[in-house]
């Protein structure tokens, strides 16, 4: 038994050694090289566990913790919006305080997937306040947990309603040293989209895009889904937006605008992501499918980005597939300051690490913080 275990850890040793470290796209910008050497986890192998060494398991591993992991306490601050909507910030506040934070701690505001809910990210929470971060996830419609107050959700998110999360964090801890925004999957749409229309004036010091599926145009990243994530993903959507209470929002909506395209019944007929993001524009307050892509493909803004941005993508991942890394990997080019990490294993927002079957932590996660550790600890004349 010690014999199989010892070679068992040295095969694990030498296979991640081997084939599991990170590639660094080097940036031409001087501030962004100093920031990606004082990054550890972006010069080392990720150390996948033993059983969790696909993107199949990954992904399985992910499914179960969804289930199996240990809930985190969060408090949530509602925003209403002019037009009805509701929108929130939801605070991470664990019950027994491992490291109680300061008032002008740093704060990470967490951009979520295309489902996602606060509780997906209670590991994320976990790492990144025992490093001295305080965590604030910022949900868009639809996500509360609670039916829609009004007829409109967002599968990219929207820039207006990013505004007014951003005022509430600043609002609620005006000390605060830093902010920094993390986002996932499609959470790195809205990150993008709102860094680049901001410019110089963006609110975050930092961000880090995990996953993130680049262009959102017709062919682009709702496209290259893996058929059966694609089905699986589309019933997602289909029941957090369109079932339950929110159906009679919907019907009666469509009700009163009937002959429109992107009714009720519409949206239910979709039968690919690709198909339902072609439909939902009217849902999303857009007056055509042309105006939709103009005001929310990641893209249109995103050689405009002036903050220091992490990108990293995985290329084993069957959601967000490594041909729109390919296809866009010019926005890394000259001396911006976004740059890009491609690993071989980590499939879809994953990353695990640890031993056998349990994973220990998220390289991505620990690679994150470490990045916004090194802005907030660089030197003054790096800045210059």
């Amino acid at each position: 038994a010690a014999f199989a275990a010892a070679l068992a850890s040295s095969w694990r040793k030498k296979t991640s050694q081997d084939a599991h470290r990170p590639r660094i796209r080097p940036p031409a910008s001087p501030r962004m090289r100093s920031l990606l050497a004082a990054t550890p986890a972006l010069h080392r192998a990720i150390d996948a566990p033993l059983l969790l060494q696909s993107s199949a398991m990954q992904l399985l591993a992910y499914l179960l913790k969804q289930r199996l992991d240990a809930p985190e306490r969060f408090e949530r601050e509602t925003i209403r919006l002019q037009d009805g909507g509701e929108i929130a910030v939801d605070w991470h506040a664990p019950a027994a305080e491992t490291r109680a934070l300061d008032e002008d701690a740093p704060i990470v505001a967490v951009m979520h997937t295309l489902t996602g809910t606060a509780r997906d990210f209670a590991g994320f929470a976990r790492c990144a306040r025992a490093r001295g971060f305080r965590v604030a996830v910022l949900l868009r419609r639809g996500h509360l947990g609670r039916p829609l107050a009004t007829p409109r959700f967002n599968l990219l998110g929207s820039c207006d309603d990013l505004d007014a999360q951003v005022r509430a964090t600043r609002s609620r801890f005006p000390r605060a040293r830093r902010l920094f925004a993390y986002a996932e999957s499609a959470g790195t749409g809205l990150a993008v989209r709102y860094a680049g229309e901001k410019g110089s004036t963006c609110a975050f010091d930092a961000m880090t895009m995990v996953c993130p599926g680049y262009d959102t145009t017709e062919g682009g990243a709702f496209s290259r889904f893996e058929p059966a994530l694609d089905t699986h993903l589309l019933k997602s959507v289909k029941r957090l937006f369109l079932s339950g209470e929110n159906e009679r929002t919907w019907r009666a909506w469509s009700a009163s605008d009937a002959g429109r395209a992107g009714s009720f019944d519409d949206l239910k007929r979709t039968r690919t992501m690709a198909e339902f993001q072609r439909v939902a524009y009217r849902a999303e307050g857009y007056a055509s499918l042309e105006e939709y892509h103009e005001r929310t493909n990641p893209m249109g803004t995103a050689l405009n980005i002036e903050t220091p941005t992490l990108v990293i993508n995985a290329d084993d991942d069957p959601v967000c597939a490594p041909s729109n890394v390919d296809d866009n990997v010019f926005c890394f080019d000259g001396a911006c300051a976004r740059a890009l990490v491609r690993t071989p294993i980590g499939t879809h927002c994953c990353f695990y690490e640890g031993r056998t079957l349990v994973p220990r932590n998220s390289w991505a996660h620990v690679a994150a913080l470490e990045f916004f550790q090194a802005v907030a600890e660089e030197k003054e004349e790096v800045l210059s």
